[in-house]
C-alpha cells in the first residue's frame, strides 16, 4: 500500500507539531505543555484512522471525500461548542452570583435556535433570569461585561473583576424540577466559593421561584 496524503493525516500531523511545539515553547505558565496531553493523542487517533481508511478503501477520491467530510462534521461540531452568550451586570450591584433558572413556565424564551451563535442579555437587578428555555438548549460559553464596557474575561492586575461558572445542576420545588447555571463574579482575578455558598444559593433560589413564578 502507497501511503498518501489526506486530509486527516495533513491535520493529524499539524497537530502533532503543534503538541511539540507546545512543549519545547510552553510558555512562563506552562500552558503551552498541556497540547501533549490533548492534540497529541487526537493526532495519534486521527493517523491510525487514516492508516486503517486507506487499507480499506482503494479508490483514492472516495477516500479523500469521506475524511474531508469526517473534518467538516468536527470542525462544524466544535464551533457549535464555541456558541457565546453575553451577558450585561449592572456597574453597582447587590448580588455576587448570577443565576438562569430554566424551564420556568410562563417565563421569557431566550432568544435561541439551531442557528443562533451568540445573543446578548441584560441581567436584572437581583441577580436572576427565569426563563421557559430548557437548560440544553441554551448556548454553551458565556461572557459578561459591566454596563459601562468593563470585560470581566481579562482577569490582570488592571481589571479587578472576574467572573467564572460554579455550578450547574437542578433543583426541585413541589415536585417540579428547574435546571440552574449559576456565576460568580469575584475580585483579585480568583473564583472563590465553597459547598456551603453553592447550599445557599439554592435555597435563595427556591424561595425566589415560590415567591416570583410569572403570573397567568
Amino acid at each position: 500500500m502507497k501511503y498518501k496524503l489526506t486530509p486527516i493525516n495533513l491535520t493529524c500531523g499539524v497537530l502533532i507539531g503543534l503538541s511539540i511545539y507546545g512543549a519545547i515553547f510552553s510558555g512562563p505558565f506552562g500552558f503551552g505543555f498541556l497540547g501533549i496531553f490533548y492534540l497529541l493523542p487526537i493526532g495519534l487517533l486521527g493517523l491510525g484512522v487514516d492508516y486503517l481508511g486507506q487499507r480499506t478503501i482503494k479508490k483514492y477520491l472516495n477516500l479523500f471525500l469521506i475524511e474531508f467530510v469526517i473534518l467538516g462534521i468536527l470542525t462544524f461540531g466544535y464551533i457549535r461548542t464555541e456558541r457565546t452568550k453575553t451577558f450585561i451586570i449592572p456597574d453597582q450591584r447587590n448580588f455576587e452570583f448570577v443565576v438562569t433558572i430554566y424551564g420556568v413556565e410562563q417565563a421569557d424564551e431566550l432568544p435561541v435556535s439551531f442557528l443562533t451563535w451568540k445573543y446578548e442579555k441584560e441581567i436584572p437587578e437581583n441577580g436572576i433570569i427565569l426563563t421557559s428555555t430548557e437548560l440544553n438548549l441554551d448556548l454553551p460559553q458565556t461572557e459578561m461585561f459591566t454596563t459601562s464596557g468593563l470585560d470581566l474575561q481579562n482577569r490582570n492586575d488592571t481589571v479587578d473583576i472576574c467572573f467564572g461558572r460554579v455550578s450547574t445542576s437542578r433543583i426541585i420545588i413541589d415536585s417540579k424540577s428547574y435546571d440552574y447555571q449559576a456565576w460568580k463574579i469575584d475580585k483579585g482575578g480568583t473564583i472563590v466559593y465553597s459547598s456551603n455558598d453553592i447550599e445557599k444559593l439554592e435555597e435563595e433560589i427556591k424561595d425566589y421561584l415560590k415567591k416570583k413564578k410569572p403570573s397567568s
